[in-house]
């Protein structure tokens, strides 16, 4: 038996429970996986909330979140050719995580499994798929070129410092990320240079501005004004944040590429690279984990460790 967390119906984190359930066996096109570390995202209180059932439908009772990890395999099923017993991994994809192991397709087609680069930790690796990932595609979407100047909003969270990160690996001349003043280091650490948001945003951008492509990791209204304000182009605007009026102003909500976190991967190849993590929580904690990733301002990411 291991543990995993659950939840029988849509409600806060409160609603989550450690169980103890039998343990997983590989079958025919898939391996277990033990994992290392996890990460916790927005998304997941969205799916505990019913928010998205629409598009990420839940079988209740006993759903369990979670859409990224890293871990290691221990078992194989048949007909398994890309990975073997005792391989790192990275987990990535349809929910499921919170739990100490889990049966996963192996397949190249079912996209959920990528072989871990050594030069990342568990924990680092358990935090790249959704913050790297979605930078990637958010980069790829507005098309930055060498040379360009970037305007990234909400540049000291996870996916922020992703697509600070990333935009200097893909030559970005400048890049300029909104964020409260505590968390001004953040910015400077991953290469952006900081901007206060709030009251008088729209003035001090402007003695910056324009900008050839924005990526907005925030949302809200003060992202899209200036968006569309500082970036003429709205081909090469784009938000991660669902948002009704921020497409009605032309800042269109993200598509995701296809092979997302393998050709994330690619780009990094050897290049520094490393996301900020804020916080720890035990598995059995993962509704506390999810409660502080709903008060906001967590400054990057949070990681459930299982067995700790």
């Amino acid at each position: 038996m291991s543990t995993a967390v659950l939840f029988d119906r849509y409600g806060d984190p409160g609603v989550l429970y450690p169980a103890e359930v039998p343990d997983p066996v590989a079958g025919p096109g898939q391996v277990v996986v033990r994992y290392t570390a996890i990460g916790v995202n927005p998304i997941d209180w969205k799916i505990l909330s019913g928010e998205v059932r629409a598009y990420v439908p839940m079988d209740l009772p006993g759903g369990c979140l979670g859409v990224e990890a890293a871990g290691v395999v221990v078992e194989v099923g048949a007909g398994v050719r890309r990975f073997r017993a005792g391989d790192h991994v990275i987990r990535h994809g349809r929910p499921g995580t919170f739990r100490e192991y889990e049966a996963v397709a192996a397949s190249q087609e079912a996209d959920e499994l990528t072989l871990r680069p050594a030069r990342f930790t568990d924990e680092q690796a358990a935090v790249l798929p959704v913050a790297a990932g979605t930078a990637y595609s958010a980069l790829r979407r507005v098309g930055l070129r060498p040379g360009e100047r970037l305007l990234v909003h909400g540049a000291s969270g996870g996916v922020g410092a992703a697509v600070v990160q990333l935009a200097l690996l893909l030559g970005a001349g400048e890049v300029v990320g909104t964020a409260s003043p505590a968390r001004h280091g953040l910015v400077r650490a991953s290469g952006a240079t900081p901007v206060g948001y709030g009251q008088g945003l729209s003035e001090r951008l402007a003695e910056l501005g324009p900008f050839h492509a924005s990526v907005d990791c925030a949302g809200g209204p003060e992202p899209t004004e200036t968006a569309v304000r500082f970036v003429a182009d709205a081909a090469r605007r784009v938000t991660i944040v669902p948002d009704a009026a921020a497409h009605a102003r032309g800042v269109p909500f993200l598509e995701h590429v296809p092979l997302e976190l393998t050709s994330t991967l690619d780009l990094l190849g050897t290049a520094p690279f490393e996301l900020p993590v804020a916080a720890r929580y035990p598995l059995e904690q993962a509704g506390a984990a999810l409660a502080h990733s709903l008060r906001g301002g967590v400054g990057g990411k949070i990681v459930l460790v299982p067995g700790g």
